[in-house]
């Protein structure tokens, strides 16, 4: 699993925490990702990390008990996808087929499946491939008889088609094409294995997305809320005052407290230990874990992250982005397209669009 990224892209969300922590309908998305491997049989799990690396190891280490170790390796510098694979054969022998996913992709892949396909067709390389309305942001790929025969990296236009899921088996030979140091899999490896016509693609009908921006974070959890809580899911230990009106899809995680006469939804996510007091209006929006929300405050389409303080009577508009540990004092507004880096305090009301609090 290659799991080292910056995600720059992401922030102020990931500021204080890696991607694949980052909470996906209550738990960290690199947890979704390993209860697919283990699902499929795979027996052993080797990370590539390198930013936040510390955080994910004690991550996995003190909440995720499964019944192989994870072996992690971490990167001396940044290697890029492909250098990071080729900086994992030298610590392990990776003398049988093997698979790379990468620590931002949700999906719901079946691997059997594709490892059947793959020893099925002969090649050194099978890409796991996804159809998606706008192939301008990934690169649209090519098939015919099942071998990738061009991937054209992001067209110009809007156009629909298949794209790199980001899910791959490799055979130990495909080792032997990756160049020592910072190297990409998309421009040293691909473009041989095409030549060679020996990358074969199999195409994924079900849930995917490469969680790169937010729109892709907010996306895919307001997809997964939808998909497993039809109506709502409330865990553990939830506390819902007189009055309140819940308009599914919701989920509510646990030791979670909802103040009377709340109106919450539809397309919301609540993390634990979070707090709401009364009148709160919330919809189409995520709140992370530990957010306290004072009385008869709005949130329309935004992200709260842990450990928020939201005062009392505050407006958050849509697309507002909130780090870890942001506290918004009484009556303030935050307008459209804001986002607020992790431990800010707000006392004053952002009219601006757009604003980042640095």
């Amino acid at each position: 699993m290659l799991a080292g990224g910056y995600a720059t892209r992401l922030r102020p969300l990931t500021i204080t925490k890696p991607k694949p922590l980052l909470p996906v309908l209550g738990k960290p998305l690199i947890s979704w990702i390993i209860n697919n491997l283990v699902k499929n049989n795979v027996k052993e799990i080797i990370m590539a990390l390198y930013h936040m690396a510390d955080k994910i190891i004690e991550f996995l280490r003190n909440n995720y008990i499964i019944q192989f170790p994870i072996r992690y390796i971490i990167e001396n510098r940044p290697l890029g996808d492909a250098g990071a694979i080729k900086y994992v054969s030298h610590v392990v022998d990776l003398k049988n087929p093997f698979i790379v996913v990468y620590g931002d992709v949700f999906s719901n892949v079946n691997l059997d499946d594709v490892i059947k396909f793959h020893l099925s067709h002969g090649n050194i390389a099978t890409m796991v491939l996804t159809k998606v309305s706008d192939a301008s942001r990934f690169g649209l790929v090519e098939l015919k008889n099942d071998l990738v025969t061009k991937i054209i990296e992001k067209p110009s236009k809007r156009i629909s088609g298949l794209v790199n899921a980001g899910i791959y088996v490799f055979e130990p030979e495909v080792l032997k094409l990756i160049p020592e140091g910072r190297s990409k899999l998309s421009i040293h490896v691909l473009p041989k294995l095409i030549e060679m016509k020996q990358l074969a693609g199999y195409i994924h009908k079900g849930l995917w997305s490469d969680i790169e921006e937010l729109q892709d974070y907010f996306r895919i959890n307001i997809e997964l809320l939808r998909k497993v809580c039809k109506d709502t899911c409330i865990e553990s230990n939830v506390d819902i005052g007189e009055s309140v009106e819940l308009i599914p899809p919701i989920y509510i995680g646990s030791s979670t407290a909802l103040g009377s006469n709340t109106v919450i939804g539809p397309n919301v996510i609540i993390g634990s230990n979070t707090k709401l007091g009364r009148g709160v209006r919330i919809q189409n929006s995520i709140l992370m874990n530990g957010v306290s929300i004072g009385d008869y405050s709005y949130i329309s389409k935004s992200i709260l992250s842990n450990n928020c303080y939201i005062g009392k009577w505050v407006r958050i508009d849509d697309w507002v982005i909130v780090g870890d540990g942001v506290t918004i004092h009484d009556e303030a507004y935050i307008a459209p397209h804001t986002a607020i880096l992790p431990f800010k305090e707000i006392s004053i009301s952002i009219r601006r669009e757009g604003e980042v609090i640095l």
